[in-house]
């Protein structure tokens, strides 16, 4: 069963609180419950129209990919794109913060120093109350994007922040893959009064809910309040860092620390296709190659997916913000393999699974095959993700 209204994508937990809701209906709220962020949409008068915006109800990902990139090249494993390249920032700032070479940064940099934008858009990390969580908002210096350094494994209502654009401005949307996602559908469908003109999406495992960074401030760390929460940074491939306010410490190596998590991944990045933010312009993740771990830097790989963002990657170059190196496409698999196993292997057992079970699951246009995995596995993923929402105490 696929969802047919965005009711139906809140009441089947595929909400993933991006935003659009906000953007489509300014009287709907973007809010926090039980450690994920929902959308309280009612309004069912224009259904039709609301669906085919979400993308928490699924997308046909290879025709959409086909249409805005036109690039040359496809494999399922990671879309349509025009070039494949390891990449790092020259700027020693960038390099401190960054979870892996600075791609993104330096990109949206360029963006912002060339004149080609007027803003970025990217999240933080803010704490209210002393807890950590995320907002969106628009840099326009390098020290308001240096803000928005590195990775964050937690939900984030990235596209809210498009009825607060100015007419007439350039920005560069930095977001999840399915959050991109969200921007295409919309754009196809509603009128613009400003400009996108670069979407960067990084790579994509999947999140886990508030309630993990909690659970690590209280139940891990022992802190009551914090003033600094990174889920990676300082080097490759990084630490989990959190700060009280009295300046104490606990650290942790990434990813090691996900193994101290009780909490579960989001129940719609369960069903995610998408490792490599394959709607995005530019898409950008770490080169987890052993080739690269001996090269005495720090890289991250970057796919170019169409004409414009080759074009970009030129001048980023020329400029002098980049170095860059080769890899190939099966490296980019093979430093994927976790996720893209997962997301693209996997996915058909899982979602016929899903299908047996009577549940509500993302349309994905018939575009996910029967690779590997089996059948034992997903139903055990399936059904502790069950018990874990009905029955073990949250």
């Amino acid at each position: 069963m696929h969802p047919n209204t965005i009711k139906e994508v809140i009441k089947s937990d595929l909400c993933l609180g991006c935003g659009l809701c906000h953007v489509i209906n300014e009287n709907t709220d973007i809010t926090e419950k039980d450690g994920n962020l929902k959308s309280s949409f009612k309004n069912t008068a224009s259904k039709e129209d609301h669906i085919k915006v979400c993308p928490g109800a699924g997308y046909d990902i290879e025709e959409m990919g086909k249409s805005i990139h036109q690039a040359p090249h496809f494999i399922y494993e990671l879309g349509y794109y025009s070039s494949l390249q390891l990449v790092h920032s020259t700027d020693d700032e960038i390099l401190k913060r960054a979870s892996s070479g600075g791609a993104m940064t330096a990109i949206a940099l360029y963006m912002l120093e060339s004149g080609k934008a007027d803003g970025i858009i990217c999240t933080k990390y803010i704490y209210p109350n002393g807890k950590p969580r995320q907002t969106t908002y628009v840099a326009r210096t390098k020290a308001e994007l240096l803000e928005a350094q590195g990775s964050k494994y937690c939900p984030t209502s990235t596209l809210s922040i498009l009825t607060e654009l100015k007419e007439g401005e350039r920005y560069v949307l930095i977001g999840t893959p399915c959050q991109i996602a969200g921007w295409r559908k919309y754009a196809k469908y509603y009128s613009i009064t400003f400009e996108i003109v670069l979407t960067i999406a990084n790579f994509c495992g999947g999140y886990r809910d508030y309630r993990e960074m909690d659970y690590f401030v209280k139940e891990v760390a022992g802190f009551n309040t914090v003033t600094h929460f990174q889920h990676r940074g300082d080097g490759v491939p990084g630490q989990m860092r959190i700060v009280n306010e009295e300046g104490k410490e606990w650290s942790y190596p990434y990813p090691e620390y996900a193994k101290l998590s009780p909490i579960q991944k989001n129940n719609r990045c369960v069903y995610c296709i998408d490792a490599t933010g394959e709607l995005a312009d530019f898409s950008c993740g770490d080169a987890w190659l052993d080739r690269v771990k001996t090269t005495n830097q720090v890289w991250s790989t970057i796919i170019a997916r169409n004409e414009k963002a080759e074009a970009i990657l030129a001048q980023i170059k020329t400029g002098g913000y980049i170095e860059v190196g080769e890899i190939s496409q099966d490296e980019v698999i093979l430093s994927q393999k976790l996720n893209i196993t997962s997301k693209k292997y996997r996915q058909y057992k899982r979602m016929k699974v899903s299908s047996w079970m009577l549940r509500t699951i993302p349309n994905w246009h018939h575009k996910v095959y029967d690779v590997s995995g089996s059948y034992f596995s997903e139903i055990k993923i399936l059904v502790s993700k069950f018990l874990d929402k009905h029955i073990r105490k949250k």
